[in-house]
């Protein structure tokens, strides 16, 4: 199997989504957004296998391509799904009744686009190049410091 683009359907699977949102024409569109991403953080060998060569179902490779492409394709995505009208983008909350859902609010959908990255840059970081390396170390969560006070 070659693994990169995925197929929409494959993808709706990884990402256990509805595969009734194949119809949406929004992942055909914005596959080339998703493989230039891929291009421009990948080592080039790398991204030229990846595009060329076939691989088993079970191979390290493969599966690393496959899922970040597939979290990329979401991360490019999401914002705009979550613009359906009411019921039909990215619910948080539905009402007892089924009568009232809550969408993500825009904060939510910037802090899910960005764990969305991450997670496809870990799957993707012994492939990475040093931009895809510097994006990788710019997205993970930085420990608290100790700040000390003093009152004088």
């Amino acid at each position: 199997m070659i693994p990169i683009p995925v197929d929409i359907d494959a993808m709706l699977s990884i990402l256990n989504l509805p595969k009734e949102m194949g119809e949406n024409g929004i992942f055909k569109e914005h596959k080339a957004i998703v493989m230039e991403t891929i291009r421009t953080l990948v080592l080039n060998n790398h991204y030229q296998d990846a595009v060329r060569n076939d691989y088993p179902d079970d191979d390290p490779f493969l599966i690393s391509f496959r899922f970040g492409f597939c979290f990329l394709m979401l991360h490019s995505t999401c914002e705009f799904l979550n613009l359906k009208t009411l019921g039909e983008g990215i619910v948080k909350t539905v009402g007892l009744d089924q009568s009232a859902t809550e969408l993500l609010t825009g904060s939510e959908i910037d802090a899910f686009k960005v764990n969305l990255e991450l997670r496809a840059l870990t799957g993707l970081r012994d492939y990475l190049n040093q931009h895809g390396q510097d994006r990788l170390n710019d997205l993970k969560p930085r420990p608290p410091r100790v700040i000390r006070m003093g009152v004088i």
